[in-house]
């Protein structure tokens, strides 16, 4: 059953000068920008006028639940001042104590205002909300999703509902959020070594606890400002932590071939795509201010290995561009990473770029082309964090096809990539690929 709220049995009339203009999502994530002008309590309704200064009433059943807090809250500012009063956008309080860089993820209308700001529309929001109901109807009995790599499908499937700033207080996901993080947590407790994957002797199993770790981090974070935690989430996360931190080899990178855990400790040997993911989690370990021994050195030791591998043209990988770990789809990962743990300053930094926009000006991103979804994934994350008109013209490219591509279930088609290691050919991995992309415009945003 849907949540609802009890309105009080008055009918406030329209208010000619009430509030500010705002997007309203209702429950099939249409949107519709319009000003609340007060409540018809006999019809459980919210009246609003629209941009064209028409009146109309929105039911109350048919709204978002964000929407709904929202107008309960309007209402109540409504009914304190005994006539007009300007319209805030309300967050709940946990939302309010996030740094800001977490804001613009906690309320509907900063998200929009993000994802103006870079050339998107209304419909990227409503692309997100869709793909989010999408992911909740198809959650696994066990609190995963997917069906195969589970750790690796829940972990992005958290992400994306963290990257929406919903947690488990969530009123419309916050069940889902819950059975996904037991999951996890179940995951990490089950083995001996903290890792979060079922494929503890494959190479896949090291990708799989990075992207699992994220999430997780992710969720201590939020929960650090007043959210809702879990018993052994700290617990959860930390001990991903520092299997990570103990397994970084010589070269500075991870990489796979172990026995009795996937990864490989004791070589020089490096793997820029697996790294990748893991820069994200030391990031959120440092911003979590978690304790850990090792990890300003291992955080260290990850910069210094992307910087090793720079080449005379400026990206991160190999120069060749028929092999598989090569500039043209590492380096937008690799970027990210530097940006997150040493920020956007750094020499080698702007010569990344520099590399990157002019790789992406040279061969537009194109659906039907050249969809490499992995690697936009990274070079979204870098040039957000970036910011900039490089930044625009990626997002406003991206973001429209992306959401086009989009089916009536929230999933989404698959394109024609270029990169066959850059395809996400698994449905649930696609869809979350595509859901983080769409979030890429308040979810990435430099601390």
């Amino acid at each position: 059953m849907r949540p609802r709220w009890l309105l009080l049995p008055v009918l406030l009339a329209s208010i000619s000068d009430a509030a500010e203009m705002r997007f309203w999502t209702n429950t099939s994530g249409q949107l519709i920008e319009a000003e609340m002008t007060g409540v018809n309590a006999a019809k459980r309704a919210v009246q609003v006028r629209l941009k064209d200064g028409s009146p109309a009433e929105i039911p109350i059943e048919n709204l978002s639940p964000p929407d709904k807090d929202y107008a309960k809250q309007q209402w109540a500012l409504m009914q304190t001042a005994g006539g007009p009063v300007a319209a805030v956008a309300v967050a709940s309080p946990a939302a309010l104590k996030l740094p800001p860089r977490l804001q613009p993820r906690a309320t509907a209308d900063a998200r929009l205002g993000k994802v103006l700001e870079c050339g998107g529309t209304a419909e990227v929001e409503a692309a997100v909300v869709k793909s989010l109901d999408g992911f909740k109807s198809r959650q696994n009995a066990d609190g995963s999703w997917g069906r195969s790599n589970k750790a690796a499908m829940t972990g992005f499937v958290l992400q994306c509902f963290y990257g929406h700033g919903d947690t488990p207080d969530s009123a419309a996901y916050g069940d889902s959020i819950m059975k996904g993080l037991m999951h996890l947590i179940g995951m990490s407790k089950s083995n001996p070594h903290g890792m979060l994957s079922e494929s503890t002797d494959k190479p896949s199993g090291t990708y799989e606890h990075a992207i699992a770790a994220k999430a997780l981090g992710e969720a201590c974070l939020m929960a650090r400002y007043g959210g809702k935690s879990l018993p052994g989430l700290r617990e959860a996360f930390e001990a991903a932590v520092k299997l990570i931190i103990a397994q970084q080899n010589r070269a500075g990178s991870w990489t796979y071939g172990g026995d009795v855990i996937a990864y490989k400790a004791d070589t020089s040997r490096q793997d820029l795509s697996l790294a990748n993911w893991h820069f994200l989690v030391l990031d959120l370990a440092r911003e979590s201010e978690l304790k850990i021994e090792g990890l300003d050195l291992c955080i260290q030791n990850a910069v210094s290995y992307i910087k090793e591998l720079q080449t005379k043209d400026g990206g991160f990988g190999g120069a060749n561009r028929d092999a598989h770990y090569n500039q043209w789809s590492l380096t937008g990962g690799a970027l990210a990473g530097l940006y997150l743990m040493e920020g956007t300053n750094a020499g080698e930094g702007k010569k990344a770029s520099k590399f990157l926009t002019g790789f992406l000006a040279a061969e537009p991103p194109d659906w039907n082309a050249n969809c490499n979804l992995y690697c936009w994934h990274g070079y979204a994350h870098a040039l957000c964090l970036e910011g900039g008109q490089a930044w625009k013209a990626f997002a406003s490219a991206v973001l429209k096809q992306t959401a086009a591509a989009q089916e009536a279930d929230g999933s989404f088609k698959r394109g024609r990539p270029n990169y066959p290691a850059g395809d996400a050919a698994d449905a649930t991995y696609r869809q979350a690929l595509c859901t983080l992309l769409l979030e890429t415009p308040y979810r990435c945003a430099l601390k």
